[in-house]
């Protein structure tokens, strides 16, 4: 991401899940937010504590669209201001399961699509339950970040799945979320992927049994006797293989930057800071996270600071 103007990073994209993006803002037009390579050079400079708003997606259209914050708002709290946070409306869809009359209209017709029940690992070992829409099932899974994962039931509509996702979360005490200084931690150790992938299938075979008791009388939820294996894209894999590695110890919402990404892991970048990267060179893991509503201003490798040797 070769930057010619300022720009907001709104978020990671894994809407492809094997060439993830960066959306930014998009100087020239208003309204218009842009798509960059995730893997590759980005260099560039942080010069403000503020978080922008992130925007919206309407998710009325056949495929979803990015809507920028029309005020380009300071966000306090969160990512979003409370106006693109109430226009998205995901806060309420995860209610929708207790009280589904108070829906928002951008997501009612999302929520109407099939939705999967899936398990996922991470690379330090901690398990969770999700869901995903029927649109959304393996790029869900991608913006998380998972060593591995398997889909175990499939539901007419996402009302009925959040209810399947608590009694699981309740039944075998599996969060629902997994922080992200966990994935981080995941790779400063060495990921046994295969060892994971064996845990989370003996796991999904006793979530399959107890899920078979439970949607007795519900004929139109599907449980899978033979779950199935999420396809994990190529450049989280290259990351699962480089670790362990070094967190990477500079703050990214201050100063200048030069990061040339190789791998990802839904929010976690693995990278270097070397321009033509050679056996020797370190290796290091950033939340990249902690950059979206961020202003970032145009810098070259000459600005990187030279108080930094071992980063730069």
């Amino acid at each position: 991401m070769n930057l010619t103007a300022p720009v907001t990073l709104l978020g990671l994209d894994w809407s492809t899940p094997d060439t993830p993006h960066l959306r930014t803002t998009d100087p020239d037009t208003r309204d218009g937010s842009l798509l960059h390579p995730l893997l590759g050079e980005h260099t560039f400079h942080v010069d403000s504590d503020q978080r922008r708003c992130v925007g919206w997606f309407d998710l009325t259209r056949t495929e979803a669209r990015h809507v920028r914050c029309r005020t380009d708002e300071v966000a306090t709290q969160g990512r979003q201001c409370r106006r693109c946070q109430y226009k998205e409306g995901f806060i309420a869809a995860h209610q929708a399961h207790r009280d589904s009359a108070a829906l928002p209209e951008n997501i009612r017709d999302y929520l109407q699509q099939p939705h999967w029940l899936y398990l996922d690992v991470f690379a330090k070992g901690m398990t969770k339950v999700g869901t995903a829409a029927e649109s959304r099932r393996r790029s869900r899974l991608a913006e998380q970040g998972p060593v591995a994962a398997v889909y175990v039931a499939r539901t007419p509509d996402g009302m009925t799945i959040r209810a399947l996702e608590s009694a699981v979360s309740q039944h075998f005490g599996l969060p629902q979320q997994v922080p992200t200084r966990r994935k981080i931690l995941g790779l400063q150790e060495a990921v046994d992927t295969a060892l994971l992938t064996t845990r989370l299938t003996d796991l999904a075979t006793q979530v399959v049994s107890y899920l078979d008791k439970l949607t007795t009388d519900q004929p139109d939820i599907d449980v899978f006797s033979d779950p199935e294996l999420w396809v994990r894209p190529a450049c989280a894999t290259t990351a699962f293989e480089a670790a362990p590695v070094l967190a990477y110890p500079a703050d990214l919402t201050q100063g200048t930057h030069r990061l040339h990404i190789t791998g990802a892991s839904g929010p976690v970048a693995l990278l270097t800071t070397d321009p033509e990267p050679h056996t020797d060179a370190a290796r290091y893991c950033a939340n990249l996270t902690k950059l979206i509503g961020r202003r970032l201003t145009p810098a070259t490798p000459e600005d990187t600071p030279s108080s930094a040797p071992t980063l730069f």
